[in-house]
């Protein structure tokens, strides 16, 4: 069909097809690459990320989902269409619990598109997310050199030494990391407000990305005290609880044993309750 009509069409965006196919054209074709970045990475990286595998990976690791479809915006589309595409990234991406690189890539689109008829339907939005990410709290405690030093689970339960702690092995890539902390975080610190129980999360293969690692913990207001694991922590923790698998769930017990949680994924949160108050009355 695109061999004799233009996907990139200012006339047609008036259409009521038009907008519609756009959409899904940015949908599938991110999917597409997706499979092609597993397939073929060599030429992958080179053309989508102007680099190679080692450098762009990184990269598209940290953001498959926004920074990749703005690739494809501007791979393919120009004027119109460019910027209904940008507005339809950004109708997906603030729903998502961290729109990771929305801020940057909202920038770009506001240089681009000055008096664009979107800024303002997106601005408040925007002005939240911006807030929001650059608010850390006392609440929020860093190890002493982020804990990149620490290389044993024993070193962890050191720091934990008589107290009962919900461990949450998770990392700023990691979709369900962030969904499960978004919808249980909080409503499990509200019911154990006061109870005494200790909070440690424990970020997984971000060791290169600090900055966007604070920046998510202040958006989803994690209180607690954060480590950003090296290679060895990530790997003994996930040895020793037997979990293969992001997010995990570990509670600590003020004795030092230590066993995995038993809410499964999606967290059937009632259980994890029941297994703290366990831990706690112990």
């Amino acid at each position: 069909m695109f061999a004799t009509v233009k996907l990139n069409n200012d006339e047609a965006l008036g259409s009521m097809n038009y907008p519609y196919l756009l959409r899904t054209f940015l949908s599938r074709e991110k999917e597409r690459l997706w499979s092609v970045r597993y397939e073929s990475p060599e030429p992958f990286f080179k053309e989508w990320y102007n680099s190679d595998v080692s450098v762009g990976k990184k990269e598209f690791e940290a953001d498959p989902q926004n920074l990749l479809k703005e690739k494809i915006i501007n791979h393919y589309f120009t004027g119109r269409p460019a910027e209904f595409l940008y507005a339809v990234l950004f109708d997906d991406a603030i729903f998502e619990h961290y729109p990771t690189n929305v801020l940057a890539i909202f920038d770009r689109f506001r240089l681009k598109y000055p008096h664009s008829k979107y800024l303002d339907s997106f601005l408040p939005a925007i002005d939240t997310i911006r807030q929001k990410e650059n608010h850390l709290t006392p609440d929020m405690v860093f190890v002493p050199d982020n804990g990149t030093k620490l290389d044993k689970f024993e070193d962890l339960l050191t720091l934990v030494k008589g107290k009962t702690v919900l461990l949450d092995m998770w990392g700023t890539w990691c979709l369900p990391c962030r969904n499960e902390i978004s919808e249980n975080g909080q409503a499990i610190k509200e019911h154990f407000k006061g109870k005494g129980l200790d909070y440690f999360y424990v970020a997984n293969n971000d060791l290169n990305r600090e900055d966007q690692w604070k920046k998510l913990i202040a958006y989803l207001d994690m209180k607690g005290t954060h480590i950003l694991a090296n290679k060895n922590l990530s790997k003994d923790i996930m040895a020793k609880v037997k979990s293969n698998g992001y997010p995990t769930y570990v509670v600590i017990k003020k004795d030092g044993s230590y066993e995995l949680s038993k809410a499964g994924y999606p967290m059937k949160r009632e259980i994890l309750i029941k297994q703290l108050e366990e831990a706690l009355a112990q």
